[in-house]
């Protein structure tokens, strides 16, 4: 059976190979058809190419066109950092963690050190335990520990947590208003402290008077007296002392006075006005010690109390505090 099978197959291939002999070579395309051929591939080709190309272009637009669109976004929320607002305050003293951000979703809290210059828009937050003294203007601003302010402008802070204290120094210096969400707090020249929590907004007035502008009406609130306005819009009022220990964080964290080359008595003024208490002289005579006496040295990173009793050592006159006063004069006169 596979022999015959063998058989088959070679004389299909010799009835092949007779009939290729028969047909003779085949005749080969002429040159013009070869090059027409050729053009026709070339043609094609390039078409493919371009078509590519122009796929690559487009895609190239596409991808510059979000580029610029991402770049775009991302300068706009770096604008703020990249192009800083005007300086509207300076930091004169601090104690503990101060971390200041600018304005902007891309900032980030750094932290913050005496003497650092600060611009509008520039939020600043006081960890626990810490506390800062700001200049802005000739007006001290004092952040206590906790609190998170934002310098909103050259004349307005708001007050998003915690408490802050302003010391005017009179009814000349420049207007600063603090926002809060319970109403606009305004000086008229003055010593205040504004204190906000989840419940009620509460400002206590050292000094002058303040204005507190809410829900369409204007509230006055005059030295001694404590202002509150609750979350539900009720308002009351209490009696407050100008000095004791609901001020000493205010004092704490007070700018330092410079005693050296001043005399005693505005080193005593200083001190009366940075615990609220009024300044009396006991005699003449000690009034004209105080004015006639030129310090030496600093009491730099003091509190006021600290640096009364450190300077009064150098002098012949003692002080002695009673009732909300501040009395000086020699040992036997302040008993």
């Amino acid at each position: 059976m596979n022999e015959q099978a063998t058989d088959d197959e070679g004389r299909d291939e010799r009835q092949l190979a007779a009939l290729i002999r028969d047909a003779g070579r085949r005749e080969q395309p002429g040159s013009a058809a070869v090059a027409a051929a050729r053009a026709a591939v070339a043609a094609e080709w390039r078409q493919v190419v371009a078509a590519r190309a122009r796929r690559r272009a487009v895609t190239r637009r596409w991808s510059l066109a979000a580029a610029v669109a991402l770049a775009g976004v991302a300068i706009w929320l770096a604008l703020p950092q990249l192009a800083p607002g005007v300086v509207v305050a300076a930091v004169e003293r601090s104690e503990g963690r101060i971390e200041s951000r600018p304005d902007g979703w891309l900032s980030r809290w750094s932290p913050v050190a005496a003497g650092a210059a600060l611009a509008s828009g520039t939020a600043l937050r006081a960890a626990p335990g810490a506390r800062v003294a700001l200049r802005v203007g000739d007006i001290s601003v004092r952040v206590d520990a906790g609190s998170v302010i934002a310098l909103a402008a050259p004349d307005r802070i708001e007050l998003r947590r915690g408490a802050l204290y302003v010391d005017s120094r009179g009814e000349a210096a420049a207007e600063l208003v603090i926002d809060t969400p319970y109403g606009n707090v305004r000086h008229l020249g003055t010593q205040y402290e504004t204190r906000l929590d989840d419940a009620a907004l509460r400002v206590r007035v050292r000094e002058g008077r303040v204005q507190v502008a809410a829900a369409g009406r204007a509230i006055e609130a005059r030295a001694g007296e404590q202002l509150t306005l609750a979350a539900g819009g009720a308002v009351s009022r209490e009696r407050v002392a100008p000095s004791g220990g609901e001020w000493a964080w205010t004092e704490a964290i007070a700018p330092a006075f410079d005693i050296d080359e001043h005399s005693l008595y505005e080193f005593l003024r200083w001190v009366g006005r940075e615990t609220g208490r009024e300044l009396v002289f006991a005699t003449p005579a000690a009034e004209k010690n105080a004015r006639e006496l030129i310090l030496r040295g600093s009491v730099r990173g003091m509190t006021p109390g600290e640096a009364l009793a450190a300077v009064l050592v150098t002098t012949p006159l003692q002080a002695r505090v009673r009732d909300g006063v501040l009395r000086v004069g020699v040992q036997d006169e302040v008993r």
